[in-house]
């Protein structure tokens, strides 16, 4: 499974220096939260990319990054996902407590996007709180 990851990441050069960054893994996790009940609804779609305005307002567009990480997603294996996430989680661990609640309350805000809450997005949220407001 690593190697796959790696070559995941190695293929894609714009996901490798996104996930260098903070804003890049913060788009990552937004998208993974939007896609965990299967699909990403046109309504978060449009929360992750009004979240990360609202979060990172420096870099005004996250289009072009996000359709890359939605073809890169789509793509990864089992656990690929959760693996960039522990990694990204280790590797910003230090970030600021009050942009870690913005992060969180974005989370938020993308799993009620398209007017309904299933039980694998609240319960993905409560890891990604302990995560994030630790």
């Amino acid at each position: 499974m690593e190697m796959e990851l790696l070559t995941w990441l190695v293929n894609s050069q714009v996901m490798v220096s996104a996930l260098e960054q903070i804003e890049g893994f913060t788009l990552f996790l937004l998208l993974h939260m939007g896609r965990v009940d299967g699909s990403l609804h046109p309504n978060e779609r449009d929360t992750i990319l009004e979240k990360m305005k609202e979060l990172f307002p420096e870099n005004s567009s996250y289009e072009q990054t996000l359709t890359v990480m939605e073809l890169q997603y789509s793509q990864l294996k089992y656990g690929g996902a959760e693996a960039i996430l522990k990694e990204g989680f280790r590797k910003f661990s230090q970030i600021d407590p009050l942009k870690r609640k913005e992060i969180y309350t974005a989370l938020f805000d993308i799993i009620n996007a398209n007017g309904r809450v299933n039980e694998e997005e609240t319960q993905t949220l409560q890891i990604f709180k302990s995560w994030l407001l630790f």
